[in-house]
């Protein structure tokens, strides 16, 4: 496939992405400022892993960035959420193309936003085009039926606060140039990681639905938090997780082997908040950063 040429958006207000972040998603949780600490957790592993799972992928942060920076041979992710898994499906599977030309020839406005998510899609790529065209125009990213619009955004800018059409196409055509390396899976979290819960070379990059916040920013959000660290706890490879701090994950991770850290993060409403980084040790941090290349 011929790579399309883009030319780099400089309308006002406009921001190239954070190098190596090539997520088009602008996902409430998502782990954009992680990506550093998991690229150091995958290069400090005793042998290269062979393949990354991320099973809760939503902008499918981590994976993108492990095989875009040579970490790892394979990324695997999964989403159960139809509209996300219809824009990753649409990416990977030969129309990258077309929804980078979409969204670079789409006049912005109130109305004709309202006017896209007022339809409902018949085909998987508009549906993909329509879920990105929410996520980048609904406060904090939130996709979930009611959602409300952004008002005055940054500096004022409104719908185009975080509407940049000419950095969104390049994503997508570079997330399409490595779709030998990545895999798509529409299916619930828990099946993507048994399948590959034995495979010694296979590790686990988790970021599931928090237990507080989830309900209101997801559609879907209700999983068994105990069930997730059972079954992981039973993970031949290694697993790196991120969490909210609270008195219930830190008992689970406990009960079931792993340890954990207190880390900040920045969220999108530009606050700092703590999390809980848990893995069953955490050696790889005393050891010298080598970044992927």
């Amino acid at each position: 496939m011929k790579k399309q040429k883009i030319k780099k958006n400089t309308k006002k207000g406009a921001k190239l992405p954070r190098k190596g972040f090539l997520s088009p998603f602008r996902y409430p949780g998502g782990k954009s400022w992680f990506v550093k600490t998991a690229l150091k957790w995958l290069s400090t592993q005793s042998t290269r892993p062979k393949i990354l799972v991320e099973p809760f992928a939503g902008g499918a942060c981590i994976a993108l960035a492990s095989v875009a920076h040579n970490a790892v041979s394979h990324a695997t992710f999964s989403e159960i959420d139809p509209d996300v898994a219809a824009t990753w499906e649409t990416i990977l599977h030969g129309e990258a193309n077309w929804l980078a030309n979409k969204i670079t020839s789409f006049r912005i406005s109130r109305k004709t936003v309202k006017k896209v998510l007022a339809r409902n899609p018949t085909t998987r790529r508009q549906r993909a085009f329509r879920c990105l065209l929410k996520n980048r125009t609904s406060r904090g990213g939130v996709i979930t039926k009611g959602a409300g619009l952004i008002r005055k955004g940054e500096d004022g800018n409104g719908l185009s606060s975080r509407w940049y059409p000419d950095t969104l196409a390049m994503r997508i055509i570079d997330i399409s140039a490595l779709k030998s390396k990545l895999s798509f899976n529409h299916v619930d979290g828990f099946d993507i990681i048994r399948k590959y819960i034995r495979r010694k070379q296979a590790v686990f990059f988790v970021d599931p639905p928090y237990t507080k916040a989830a309900s209101r920013l997801y559609s879907h959000w209700k999983i068994d938090h105990e069930k997730l660290f059972a079954t992981l706890s039973r993970a031949k490879g290694a697993t790196l997780m991120t969490y909210d701090d609270t008195d219930e994950i830190r008992k689970l991770a406990k009960k079931y082997g792993f340890s954990f850290k207190r880390i900040s993060m920045h969220t999108t409403h530009h606050e700092n908040k703590r999390e809980l980084m848990i893995c069953k040790s955490f050696d790889w941090l005393k050891k010298t950063f080598s970044q992927p290349k």
